[in-house]
C-alpha cells in the first residue's frame, strides 16, 4: 500500500496555526505524501514558515500565486500541480487524526472506490459533526444520503482518486462562501462508490480569524451574500437536473442515533428543532507557549487491537512535553511488545511492569507513583483524543492556575450522552464545580487534567473496584480542587469496543463481583456527598440539558 497522496492546502495569513497543521500532516503513519502548499499572497509570515519546514521535509511543495485568488481557485491550482494518485483538500488551520491517511487509503484501495469519506468533528457546532459508526461502502442514492454531502459538503472530508476528478473535469467555483458543497455534491453523484471510514477524523477548528469568523466590511459582506446565492443556484440546478432529493436536516441534526446509526426515538425531533444549533466557544490558545510536563498514565491489559492507534493519538499531539507511562498489567497478548517497539521510536514512552495483574484502578495508582510531570492525565488503552487536547487543557489550567481542567467527551456508544461544554469557564464554588462538570452523573477520570501536587497533597487514589472505580475518587477531587476550568474544544473520544471490560461475555462470578463493587462504590461516594452536603445533579435535568438546552 504505497499510493501517493497529494495533500492540497491553500494558505493565506495562517501563521498562528500553520505549523501545528503541517505537523499534523507530516507526522502521519502514512508517509507517501506530497504536501502542496498554495501560498495565496499571504501578508504575514506564512510563506516563511512553509519554506523553513520545506527545508526539513522534501515532501512539502510550496507554490506561490502571483496574485491572491482565494481558497477555491487555490485548490484548483493545487490539483493542476498534484502528481499523486489520490488528492485530499485541507484547510490551513485544521488538524487530522494521526492515522487519517493510512485509514482512508486502506479503505479506498480495499473498495476500489473513487471517493472515501472521513468523520468530521466540528469544534464550533459539535452536534453538526459527522460520525460514521461502521465501515461501509455506499452506492446509488445512499452516496448522497449517507455521506450527508448536501448538509455538510466540506471538501476536506474526502480522499479522492485524481484520475476520477480529472475525468469529470471537476473544479471549485470561484466563491468565497459555499465553494465546497456545489463541487462535492457533483463529485459524490458521479463517483462509482464511496467508502465511509469511522476511524479517520478531520478536526474542523473554530479559529477567531478564519474567513467565516473574521469581521467583514460592507463590500466583503455583499460578496459573501452574492456567493451564497450563486452557490445555492448551482447546487439546486444540478440537483433538479439529476433528480436528487435533499437530505432531511432534522433527521441528522435533531434525532439521536444509536451505535448502528438507526433512529431510536422520534419523539426527540420537535424539542431538538426548537433548541436550534448548539455553539461551543473555546478561549483561543497559542501553540508552543507553555512547557509544563504532563504525565499520561495508560493502564494496559490485552489491548493490542487498538493500542497503536491510541499511542499515536497521544504521541502526535501538538503539545510535545509529555511523559507516556504505560502500566503493563501482565497482558497475555502482544500489548507489551507493541509498547516496547514504540518506546524504541519515542523516548517519552515509559513502560512500567506490574509483577501480577492488579486491575485498572491499582494500575492507575502505580502510574501516579511513577509520574514525574507537573500534571497527570488518565487515559484508557483503547480511546482517542483530539490532536491539540493537551495544548488546550494545559493552556487553560496554567492560565487560570487551576488544580483541574475538564474536557468535552464524545461517547461513541451513546452519542446523546456526550458532554459538550458550550464555553470556556472557570468554576470556583463547590456547587458550580459539581453541577457544571456533571461529575456525579459522568464521573470518568479521563475527563480531567490534574495538578499532580494537588492529587498527592489530598492523598487521592483509586479504590480497587471495577466497575465504578472513578466516582468514589473523582467526586472528592472536584470538591477539593481550588477551581476547575472547562475546555470545550479539548475532546476525549470514548470509544465503543466489544472486547472492553464492560462489554465482555456474561460470567456469573464476574457479574456478582461487579454487582458488589457497584454497591461498595455507591456507599463510598454516597457517604462523602452526605458528609459534605453535596446535592446530586438531577439525572432528568442532566438529560434535558444535554439534549435540548
Amino acid at each position: 500500500m504505497d499510493k501517493k497522496i497529494s495533500v492540497i492546502i491553500p494558505i493565506y495569513n495562517a501563521e498562528k496555526y500553520l505549523k501545528p497543521m503541517l505537523d499534523s500532516v507530516r507526522f502521519q503513519g502514512y508517509k507517501n505524501l506530497e504536501i502542496i502548499c498554495v501560498l495565496d499572497c499571504p501578508a504575514d509570515n506564512s510563506a516563511e514558515i512553509v519554506e523553513n519546514i520545506a527545508k526539513e521535509d522534501v515532501r512539502i511543495k510550496p507554490i506561490r500565486n502571483p496574485q491572491s485568488v482565494g481558497p477555491s481557485l487555490s485548490r484548483n491550482i493545487g490539483v493542476v500541480n498534484a502528481v499523486g494518485e489520490y488528492i485530499h483538500f485541507m484547510d490551513s488551520d485544521d488538524l487530522i487524526s494521526p492515522d487519517f491517511y493510512e485509514t482512508m487509503i486502506s479503505a479506498a484501495i480495499k473498495a476500489d472506490c473513487d471517493v472515501t469519506g472521513s468523520c468530521a468533528f466540528y469544534e464550533k457546532k459539535p452536534r453538526q459533526s459527522v460520525w460514521f459508526f461502521e465501515e461501509e461502502v455506499v452506492f446509488g442514492r445512499d452516496k448522497i444520503n449517507k455521506t450527508r454531502v448536501i448538509t455538510e459538503g466540506w471538501a476536506w472530508r474526502y480522499l479522492i482518486r485524481k484520475s476520477f476528478w480529472d475525468s469529470y473535469k471537476l473544479s471549485f467555483p470561484d466563491l468565497v462562501m459555499m465553494g465546497d458543497v456545489s463541487a462535492m455534491v457533483e463529485m459524490i453523484y458521479y463517483a462509482n462508490k464511496v467508502a465511509l471510514c469511522p476511524d479517520a477524523v478531520y478536526f474542523y477548528k473554530n479559529r477567531e480569524n478564519s474567513i467565516l469568523n473574521s469581521k467583514q466590511d460592507q463590500a466583503r459582506e455583499k460578496r459573501r451574500r452574492e456567493d451564497r446565492h450563486k452557490a445555492n443556484k448551482i447546487l439546486n440546478d444540478f440537483m433538479h437536473i439529476h433528480k436528487i432529493k435533499k437530505n432531511n436536516r432534522d433527521i441528522f441534526y435533531y434525532i439521536p442515533q444509536d451505535i448502528a446509526g438507526k433512529i431510536v426515538r422520534k419523539s426527540y425531533r420537535i424539542p431538538y428543532k426548537r433548541a436550534g444549533k448548539m455553539v461551543c466557544i473555546n478561549d483561543s490558545i497559542e501553540y508552543g507557549k507553555i512547557d509544563k510536563k504532563i504525565s499520561v498514565i495508560i493502564p494496559i491489559y490485552n489491548a493490542e487491537k487498538h493500542l497503536k492507534q491510541t499511542l499515536d493519538s497521544v504521541r502526535f499531539q501538538t503539545y510535545k512535553n509529555l511523559e507516556i507511562i504505560c502500566v503493563l498489567d501482565c497482558p497475555t497478548d502482544n500489548s507489551a511488545k507493541i509498547i516496547e517497539e514504540s518506546a524504541k521510536e519515542d523516548n517519552r514512552i515509559k513502560p512500567v511492569y506490574n509483577l501480577q495483574n492488579m486491575g485498572l484502578p491499582l494500575a492507575r495508582n502505580t502510574g501516579v507513583e511513577n509520574a514525574t510531570g507537573e500534571y497527570i492525565h488518565f487515559f484508557d488503552a483503547d480511546d482517542l483524543i483530539s490532536p491539540d487536547f493537551y495544548e488546550t487543557m494545559i493552556s487553560a489550567a496554567v492560565k487560570e492556575d487551576s488544580d483541574v481542567a475538564a474536557c468535552s467527551v464524545f461517547y461513541e456508544k451513546k452519542p446523546t450522552h456526550s458532554i459538550w461544554f458550550r464555553k470556556s469557564e472557570v468554576l470556583s464554588t463547590s456547587a458550580d464545580k459539581i453541577e457544571k462538570t456533571f461529575v456525579t452523573i459522568q464521573g470518568w477520570a479521563w475527563r480531567y487534567l490534574i495538578r499532580k501536587s494537588f492529587w498527592e497533597n489530598n492523598k487521592l487514589s483509586f479504590p480497587d473496584l471495577v466497575p465504578m472505580e472513578d466516582l468514589p475518587i473523582i467526586i472528592p477531587m472536584i470538591y477539593y480542587a481550588n477551581k476547575v476550568v472547562l475546555c470545550p474544544s479539548a475532546v476525549y473520544f470514548y470509544k465503543y469496543r466489544a472486547s472492553s471490560i464492560l462489554n465482555q461475555k456474561y460470567d456469573p462470578v464476574r457479574k456478582k463481583q461487579h454487582h458488589d463493587n457497584r454497591h461498595k462504590a455507591r456507599k463510598i461516594f454516597g457517604d462523602f456527598m452526605r458528609d459534605h452536603k453535596i446535592k446530586k445533579t438531577s439525572k432528568l435535568f442532566y438529560l434535558i440539558k444535554r439534549k435540548f438546552m
